[in-house]
């Protein structure tokens, strides 16, 4: 009997030393988690630079099933608004929006040949080709907060995760609407009888037909985009660059916010180097932003060749979209 006592006793010993083992244990990888992720090993995989902040697109899996997997999310820049961009405070004292609603427009783009991708950069941007399309429209600005809430009023979409009370941030109606992701920008496109535009589509309206590095000619000049080396803080209204307008008179084709397109993370025609993020995974942006690779002392990213690509649930502090559509054919034009 005493023995039994005893055996009990020891097991009921090491059983309480194991639980605060584990515990312990548990709460050791619990602050990691909301430690720095930048200090952590397992982020040095892909994120490096001198801030560890620019991304290896070579590495794989890419960001958000990583973040996934050490409990980030897929909201990719949530805490970084709310800390150094929100200027709002409670939406039921928000001022009323001053400035005259910038009417949304789409540009005939007309068909064509036009150069796209190049080969002096990273590998996925590769090689330089030659691509027609034929007519397309597609939207003179990025899609702003005034427009995509009419949009989640009428629908009951919820609404971006930085809004309050499901309302845009004061005097912002004319600023591009950000924290949206593929699905999203997809149904609000479907919703006004659009559409996403293509890769191909996006680079011939930011580009035009010579090949140029920015939409406003080959060299990089101040005062022509939202972009990181401007200083702003947030996004602008989107006609606030008008010196930056693209050859077919696009705004924001570089800078303010990257944008989704329809298309998948594929290689060019050509292409022949191994990526490991290629592939029906993740949904291409385009045009660089205020919050680009810029601000990680990485490069510039707003090139209008430049190509980045996300999972297509990721709603992002970078990310917002613009809309296309085709074109009537000539024949139906012509009413044959």
């Amino acid at each position: 009997m005493k023995f039994a006592i005893r055996a009990l006793s020891l097991i009921i010993f090491f059983t309480f030393v194991l639980l605060l083992f584990f515990d312990a244990s548990f709460g050791e990888v619990i602050s990691q988690k909301k430690e720095d992720p930048f200090s952590r090993e397992e982020c040095r995989y892909c994120h490096k630079g001198p801030q560890r902040s620019q991304i290896d697109d070579t590495k794989g899996p890419w960001c958000v099933p990583c973040h996934a997997m050490h409990n980030v999310g897929t909201t990719l820049g949530l805490n970084t608004f709310i800390k150094q961009f929100r200027k709002t405070a409670d939406p039921s004292q928000q001022k009323p929006q001053h400035d005259p609603i910038i009417l949304q427009k789409m540009v005939l783009i007309p068909a064509g040949e036009f150069i796209m991708g190049e080969d002096f950069t990273k590998k996925s941007l590769g090689p330089r080709h030659t691509v027609y399309l034929d007519d397309y429209y597609i939207d003179q600005y990025h899609v702003t907060n005034y427009y995509y809430q009419t949009f989640i009023d009428e629908t009951n979409r919820p609404a971006p995760p930085h809004w309050r009370g499901g309302r845009f941030p004061a005097g912002e109606g004319n600023h591009p609407v950000s924290f949206v992701n593929w699905f999203d920008a997809a149904a609000y496109c479907q919703w006004v009888g659009k559409r996403l535009p293509s890769e191909a589509e996006w680079e011939k309206a930011a580009r035009g037909t010579d090949g140029r590095m920015f939409p406003w000619g080959k060299k990089h000049q101040q005062q022509h985009a939202n972009i990181h080396q401007e200083g702003n803080k947030g996004t602008t209204p989107v006609n606030r660059y008008p010196k930056g307008r693209s050859p077919y008179g696009l705004y924001d084709m570089a800078g303010n916010l990257f944008q989704w397109t329809s298309d998948w993370f594929l290689p060019y025609p050509g292409n022949e180097v191994p990526h490991p993020n290629f592939g029906k995974t993740l949904r291409v942006l385009r045009g660089g932003s205020f919050y680009d690779c810029s601000n990680y002392r990485c490069g510039i990213s707003f090139q209008t060749f430049n190509r980045i690509a996300l999972l297509p649930q990721t709603r992002a502090i970078s990310a917002g979209f613009r809309c296309a559509k085709s074109a009537p054919s000539k024949t139906k034009q012509n009413g044959k």
